[in-house]
């Protein structure tokens, strides 16, 4: 089908628009959270009772230097509490993925290229580069990565989240190098809570529900507290085919010389399509195979090669796209999901100011990915007299046989075909991904007191022991094994007589003998892969199970002393001053026997021993300097010790305005995965330019593309690329260094009334020695448009099957290394403001808006000219959309028992990559620009003590994604960005004992 533009959706989206950007105008963006929160309406009232009471100091994500709220010299952006429920968030990534300072990582909506988890990308600048606490401690990492799985955080007992948008790792240590997330727990719960909520679409699917039960209580005179909780949640299926934006694989093409997206998909299809045959002035140098293709109707076939129809007895030629196959309808929309989590606190004064603390999580996850028919690709030999044939066809081969330009198989009764054949006689792939993991800390704070009066006053101190572990184990059913199909698909004749085997049939035997394996071991079954033809045996025969497991374990042992070092007549100067110690370890056994399956057993660990420190100097009444650093000694060889640190200041110029600003040098090892994985597959959206039409016009590209092994007759036609995927192998590097950021803010706090605060701060950040898995998008354009070498290394990496594709067992070799660089500014505004409307009644306005100025990421730090500008970008080289403008507003009123609160979130318009990178015009795209997108949440919540019932509806306009071809991460979308599901109802209850 061709995508027309719809213009009721158009006429619906500029109603939408309107009112979002009044909304927008009138309160600069977000939800019921800002950069910065004003104080509370408890602390509100007690300080309009008394105006000069000093602001408490408490400690924020950032610094471990106790301040009053609102100084903190980095920009942080808080989320309550409350926002989890007003947005019908159960798991994290729902509603951070919503912040305009985030751009999602993997979610519920993630099927292909899936790892079962939920992650956190701040900035755009990848999940390993930022660290996610839980209570201001490292916590649990769900594999080699190092990345924590947001699934596992209990959202019910969250209080706030403080996200800190800048490098910390002199505070925090590696990994810190974009900034943090810290989920701030309640641990002081008395009582019995219980939550249970339920949603699903308008549609009446993907439906949700949530239990949460949280118990505690206070002990011996309230000297310490136990708290224990419980969360099970249910996250139903949906599946690409329930909704018509999703139904079919789009991809762009052209309808009448006119840019259009039509459906289309993978060239791996259930009857087969064959190709690799010889092309232009290699064919003409073979007269037999030109005569049996002519006596097929196949004369002027090009690489695309041919097609069986569904008997498996006629052929034609193989079209684009019109024959490729649509694998959406068999893919999540929204993945299943169950998930428990058990777990406690507690902590006890065991004498006066000394308190001993203890958490334990543990969690249980199981999500599921689903997946059309296994696509088998690559070079195989096939019987040139098999009876699966029809005599055309095995006149066909033996002409290929007969004229094969190497001597040594010169008519020895097979040939070699690539072929794209989709078993779906063999049903649909699945994959369970079950997570366990726990997490056990244990430790000690309390009061030092003071050295003397002067000097090393109100000593404190915090010491704990963390180990968190995690076992991944993951079952794929319905995978063909690869060993298995190429044994069955070569065949020969068995003379049932003598037992004798051979290619060519047994002139005294009937039908020329028996058709069997020319392995025969295992049992295997010959298997007619012409047209849908497998018997039942055959796919019992190929089909199986795999199954690989990864576990990762993190130990930490740290400890901290904080209070001030003396007075000066500004006030104390405070200082932190610490050690830890950390050991992660992590291997992986990957599933072996699948089509694809490359993997071997890997893994390994290091450990890091680090002093740090912090101090804060008011200089005079209203101005503060900050500093601080950490030592950090890796037992990696080509890491060893670095330093990381960092300066900065605020200055309270008057009561209603603050200024700060911040430098920030951070530092991130390799992770476990980036050092010592093994070499295995992937597959990638990516564009192969020997594939595009203008390769072949091109003299320099295409003596390229012939060099690096795609036929002369081959360039610049679209079979060079069946599918819209290519494959990578991917592996680990011993020898990675470290990485480095230089990070900048600047920004202003303006609290001209009391209850009103705005934040305007700019950010900058620098990462050199990026280590980059270079996208198989980036090393083809290196090799084709750059370096235009085939001895160069990107050109080596790339190994192409004998007909020019790039497939099984090829691929393009892209492992780990210090080679990029990212370049990232811009500009985030936050705004607070509660009215008092009288009596019980309060209006809060929040929200915030982020401008990125820039987005730089170059594959190839060395080469300038790469540099791929992303900001206002998506696609196959700076994937996630990354809008200049971003943001989200919320409006929430109180009337006594009564809440309604209102949200906006606003995506800004992007273009598809390959326009900014001067790879194709805008004219030459049906849809080369995203707009800009609008969604309204409307939520409500009544307190009839002891219950509370909440309810609402997400995306209240039923606001459906702009469809897009080629450039797509899944789903004609990027689905973690944009809302596949269209609009959403929930209801839930709380009850309080």
């Amino acid at each position: 089908m061709t995508m027309k533009t719809n213009r009721f959706a158009q006429y619906r989206s500029s109603l939408a628009a309107g009112a979002a950007s009044a909304m927008l105008a009138a309160m600069l963006a977000a939800p019921a959270y800002a950069q910065q929160l004003p104080p509370s309406t408890a602390q509100e009232d007690e300080e309009d009772e008394e105006d000069d009471a000093p602001q408490e100091a408490i400690v924020v994500t950032g610094s471990r230097i106790a301040s009053p709220s609102l100084t903190a010299p980095n920009p942080i952006a808080q989320v309550s509490s409350e926002e989890f429920t007003l947005t019908s968030s159960a798991t994290a990534e729902n509603l951070l993925n919503t912040l305009p300072q985030v751009v999602p990582g993997e979610s519920g909506f993630t099927n292909n290229e899936s790892s079962g988890v939920a992650t956190v990308n701040l900035r755009g600048l990848g999940e390993q580069r930022n660290l996610v606490l839980v209570n201001g401690r490292r916590y649990i990492f769900f594999d080699a990565r190092q990345v924590s799985d947001l699934n596992t955080i209990p959202t019910a007992l969250v209080d706030r989240v403080e996200l800190v948008t800048g490098g910390s790792s002199a505070v925090y240590g590696s990994d810190a190098v974009s900034g943090v997330v810290n989920f701030i727990l309640r641990d002081d719960f008395d009582g019995l809570e219980a939550t249970a909520q339920y949603d699903i679409t308008g549609r009446g699917d993907a439906a949700k529900f949530n239990l949460d039960l949280i118990w505690g209580a206070n002990l011996a005179d309230n000297r310490g507290n136990v708290t224990l909780y419980f969360n099970y949640f249910d996250r139903q299926p949906a599946f690409a085919d329930q909704r018509d934006q999703s139904q079919c694989f789009l991809e762009d093409t052209r309808v009448g010389g006119v840019p259009a997206l039509a459906c289309g998909g993978s060239a791996g299809i259930p009857n087969g399509r064959f190709a690799g045959l010889p092309l232009g002035a290699q064919l003409a140098a073979r007269p037999q195979v030109q005569a049996a293709l002519g006596a097929l109707g196949l004369t002027g076939i090009d690489a695309n090669g041919f097609k069986f129809d569904d008997t498996g007895r006629q052929v034609s030629r193989f079209v684009v796209p019109g024959d490729r196959y649509n694998f959406n309808p068999d893919n999540y929309l929204q993945l299943p999901q169950e998930r428990r989590i058990l777990g406690g606190m507690a902590k006890y004064e065991v004498t006066d100011g000394i308190e001993a603390y203890f958490d334990g999580i543990y969690t249980n996850n199981i999500v599921d990915t689903q997946f059309a028919a296994t696509p088998v690709g690559g070079s195989y030999r096939f019987q040139v007299n098999s009876p699966f044939l029809t005599p055309g066809v095995q006149d066909l081969l033996r002409a290929l046989d007969q004229t094969e330009t190497n001597v040594a198989t010169r008519n020895d009764g097979f040939t070699n075909l690539s072929i794209g054949r989709r078993i779906e006689e063999g049903g649909v792939r699945s994959t369970r991904y079950q997570r366990n993991a726990y997490r056990l800390v244990g430790g000690v704070r309390g009061d030092i007191g003071s050295a003397s009066e002067t000097a090393l006053t109100d000593l404190k101190f915090d010491a704990y022991y963390s180990f968190a572990k995690t076992s991944n184990s993951q079952t794929s059913e319905g995978v063909i094994l690869q060993s298995a199909f190429t044994q069955g698909v070569t065949t020969v004749f068995r003379n049932p007589g003598t037992g004798a085997t051979s290619p060519f049939p047994f002139a005294s035997v009937a039908n020329g003998g028996e058709l069997v394996c020319e392995n025969q071991s295992n049992g295997c079954v010959p298997l007619n892969i012409f047209g849908p033809n497998i018997s039942a045996a055959g796919i019992d025969f190929i089909t199986g199970r795999t199954t690989s497991s990864q576990e990762a374990e993190m130990q930490v042992v740290s400890g901290v002393v904080t209070g001030n070092l003396f007075r000066l007549p500004a006030g104390p100067v405070g200082f932190a001053l610490g050690a830890e110690w950390r050991d992660v370890e992590a291997f992986f056994i990957p599933s072996q026997g699948g089509v694809g399956d490359v993997g071997v057993i890997s893994g390994g660990g290091y450990n890091v021993k680090e002093i740090f420190g912090e101090v804060r100097v008011p200089l005079f009444r209203g101005f503060e300097l900050n500093g601080a650093f950490r030592y950090s000694d890796y037992s990696l060889d080509n890491v060893g010790g670095v330093w990381t640190y960092g300066g900065g200041a605020t200055w309270q110029i008057v009561p209603a305005l603050m200024i700060r600003g911040q430098y920030q040098r951070a530092v991130r090892a390799p992770s476990v995965d980036e050092l010592f994985r093994a070499q295995s597959a992937i597959s990638e959206a990516a564009t192969d330019p020997c594939a595009l039409a203008s390769a072949a016009a091109n003299a320099v590209i295409r003596d390229l593309c012939i060099a690096t092994g795609v036929p002369d007759a081959a360039v610049g036609n679209t079979g060079i690329q069946p599918n819209f995927q290519l494959r990578g192998i991917v592996g680990g590097n011993p020898d990675l260094q470290e990485e480095t950021t230089d990070t900048y803010t600047l920004g202003a706090v303006f609290q001209p009334a009391r209850r009103l605060s705005l934040t305007l701060d700019y950010y900058n950040i620098d990462i050199k020695d990026a280590i980059f898995r270079a996208p198989l998008d980036s090393i083809l354009n290196l090799c084709y448009s750059i370096f235009q070498n085939a001895s160069d290394p990107t050109c080596q990496a790339i190994d192409r099957l004998p007909d020019g594709t790039i497939g099984v067992p090829g691929g393009i070799n892209a492992p780990f290394d210090n080679i990029g660089a990212i370049r990232t500014d811009g500009i985030d505004a936050g705004i607070s403001y509660v009215m008092d409307l009288g009596g019980d009644t309060r209006l809060a306005l929040a929200g915030s808006l982020s401008w990125l100025n820039r987005f730089d990421r170059n594959p190839v730090a060395a080469i300038p000219d790469l540099t791929n500008e992303c900001a206002g970008a998506y696609g196959l080289t700076c994937g996630e959309p990354l809008p200049e403008w971003k943001g989200t507003a919320r409006a929430t009123l109180d009337i006594d028992r009564f809440t309604i609160s209102l949200r906006y979130r606003y995506i800004g318009e992007v273009t598809d990559d390959r326009v900014t990178r001067g790879v194709l015009s805008a004219a030459d795209l049906f849809q080369p620009v995203i707009p800009p997108e609008h969604y309204f949440d409307l939520t409500g919540s009544i307190d009839l003590e002891p219950l509370t019932l909440f309810g609402g509806v997400i995306n209240l306009t039923d606001n459906e994604q702009t469809l897009i071809g080629s450039s797509q991460e899944q789903l004609n979308t990027f689905p973690s960005t944009y809302d596949p599901l269209g609009i959403r109802f929930f209801m839930g209850a709380t009850m309080k004992f």
